[in-house]
């Protein structure tokens, strides 16, 4: 009888220890999202899923930041320089959206370069005030190791 105990004991012990110790579907998932591939997204109106442009550049001779979706230029951001350091929209430093025929033209916003290096440029942008396209209130996105021509 004590080795009938002992077993049916040894039994409900192991097979507790054993579902205790399931691992979690999230033990091997990444605490941070993978990192942004190098180009150009861009989105409206606050929207969280970016579209990236199919190419991107900057025109180092003149500061301007272009990118492009079906051989079509999609933005172009003219900036007074392209140190690293946060530019104010308006004026001077200007941001348009072309979208289907029309150009949307940044009123009030902040384009940052957050890295000039090996000829590669990073960044961010957020116009949140512009007129020009029915339904844009507000454009942002980033750029990321887009080379400097």
């Amino acid at each position: 009888m004590q080795l009938f105990n002992f077993v049916i004991s040894a039994a409900i012990v192991s097979v507790v220890l054993f579902t205790s110790c399931k691992k979690k579907d999230d033990d091997n998932a990444s605490p941070n999202p993978p990192a942004q591939s190098a180009g150009f997204y861009y989105g409206e109106n606050g929207i969280t899923t970016l579209t990236k442009a199919d190419s991107s550049w900057v025109n180092g001779a003149y500061n301007t930041i272009i990118a492009q979706s079906s051989g079509s230029t999609v933005v172009e951001i003219n900036l007074t320089g392209i140190t690293s350091q946060g530019y104010s929209l308006g004026t001077t430093n200007v941001l348009t959206y072309l979208k289907s025929g029309s150009s949307w033209v940044a009123t009030t916003g902040t384009v940052t370069v957050t890295k000039n290096q090996d000829s590669k440029l990073s960044g961010t942008f957020s116009a949140t005030a512009g007129a020009g396209v029915s339904g844009v209130t507000s454009f942002s996105g980033n750029f990321t190791d887009i080379p400097i021509k």
